[in-house]
């Protein structure tokens, strides 16, 4: 697989393992962003990552907010996927009880409620539409705050889309993966 690393503005980056030859890689560090956005083409599709800060108060959820509509700024209008822990819940999503650790105060939707008013479609929602895909805890899932969002005709090619719940996925990290596939004829390996 080809990696594309994104320099953030904080001491966790962004990343993009692909199967398919990258084109074109794009590293869009807005000042904004705790992190970065990271973009790469292929086959055509700009696809597009990031991860928003995390933090649990309504302060934190303003700043997310913030981050998410400087997002859009910089992915424009067209077709493309948009993906990563947007760190906020669907406005439509319940959210269930988070172990005690967790300290919360706050559940943001606000980051996520921008992105949907933009025209982008979450996928996972669009699959399951009464599922709760919480993806956050792995040990104790409580919220789904990972997405695969698709917009234009890039939502009308997705196939399927999964929380992936496997024993790897529970030992690889804090929050369990989202699969989506996409038909896109011609575009292979």
């Amino acid at each position: 697989m080809e990696l594309v690393y994104g320099e953030s503005n904080s001491p966790f980056a962004v990343a993009w393992l692909s199967a398919l030859p990258v084109r074109v890689a794009t590293n869009h560090r807005l000042p904004i962003l705790e992190k970065t956005l990271l973009e790469i083409d292929v086959g055509g599709v700009p696809l597009f990552a990031t991860h928003l800060r995390a933090g649990r108060t309504e302060r934190d959820a303003e700043l997310r907010t913030a981050e998410a509509v400087a997002v859009l700024d910089a992915v424009g209008n067209g077709d493309c996927l948009l993906l990563g822990d947007l760190n906020a819940v669907n406005p439509a999503a319940s959210v269930g009880i988070p172990p005690p650790e967790e300290g919360l105060e706050f559940v943001a939707r606000e980051p996520v409620k921008a992105l949907l008013d933009a025209g982008f479609e979450d996928c996972y929602r669009l699959q399951h539409p009464s599922e709760s895909g919480w993806t956050y805890l792995t040990w104790q899932p409580w919220a789904r705050l990972d997405y695969v969002l698709a917009r234009g005709g890039t939502a009308e090619r997705l196939r399927s889309c999964d929380v992936v719940t496997s024993d790897d996925a529970l030992r690889a990290s804090d929050h369990f993966p989202v699969v989506a596939e996409f038909d896109y004829p011609n575009v292979n390996a």
